[in-house]
């Protein structure tokens, strides 16, 4: 895996809203989510919902169909689907910590936030990630968070958390 040092990018978190601008290669991408209605607002989740339908997304200023998993009890439900106009970009957990982000299929890159808050990124080596894939990892990151426990491993939680 490598890192892409190139990469600039601009991240905002407000109430509700992520907006990312990305550089690379004389290209900018955007990726703006953000939470509307009165949908109840999730602690764990950092926008507030996993509800599709309190949930907008823009990419590079076009309205995107984004389907986020319940997040619940298995670590494919915490998976989030976006699709760009011909475009097909999967975000899963792939570690407790970590999601990885493919576009069409492809490993782009693995993402985590860090305890300071900020985003940290491999690129997965020969990938070729482009500033609106970056937009959409990094969005999606900050949206909904990174990584996911084995289920097993959230059942022995629960049960550790049982009163005597």
């Amino acid at each position: 895996m490598t890192e892409l040092q190139d990469l600039p990018v601009e991240l905002e978190v407000d109430e509700g809203r992520v907006a990312v601008t990305a550089t690379h290669d004389g290209h900018i991408g955007t990726a703006v989510i953000e939470r509307h209605g009165s949908a109840t607002k999730a602690k764990h989740v950092p926008i507030g919902t996993r509800d599709a339908k309190s949930l907008t997304m823009t990419v590079d200023s076009e309205q995107v169909t984004l389907r986020p998993g319940p997040g619940r009890y298995t670590r494919g439900s915490y998976k989030v689907r976006v699709r760009h106009g011909a475009a097909k970009y999967l975000y899963r957990p792939k570690s407790p910590d970590t999601h990885r982000l493919l576009r069409d299929g492809v490993q782009l890159g693995d993402f985590e936030i860090r305890k300071d808050g900020s985003i940290d990124v491999t690129w997965h080596e020969g990938a070729t990630p482009t500033a609106t894939d970056a937009a959409v990892g990094y969005a999606l990151a900050a949206a909904f968070g990174t990584g996911a426990q084995f289920f097993i491993m959230m059942m022995l939680d629960l049960v550790g958390q049982v009163p005597d």
